[in-house]
């Protein structure tokens, strides 16, 4: 298993919580101003990913970073490629929408 597979299994915990949260803050906002904005879920899911990467990994399973690294993929790198990707979603999906 090469880095970009190692990592892509260890975003993929993130990605259905973030999306949907992020999904769900636009919806509120749908709800109070009658106006549905993709540029929410964007910012909500650049925002929203970081914490729930520190809820799932750091304080519900904070020994999975073993495996990880024994896929020589350090906690640094994690966080880092995480927030990255994220970026690149937010920034992806605003000129998009």
């Amino acid at each position: 298993m090469n880095y970009i597979q190692g990592f892509l299994f260890f975003y993929r915990k993130l990605l259905l919580p973030s999306l949907l949260f992020s999904l769900a803050i636009a919806f509120v906002g749908f709800v109070f101003t009658g106006i549905f904005s993709f540029t929410t879920v964007s910012i909500g899911y650049f925002l929203l990913t970081p914490l729930f990467q520190y809820f799932i990994y750091e304080l519900r399973n904070p020994n999975e970073y073993f495996f990880y690294n024994n896929l020589g993929l350090s906690r640094l790198r994690l966080w880092v490629m995480s927030l990255s990707l994220s970026f690149l979603v937010c920034v992806i999906s605003l000129k998009v929408f």
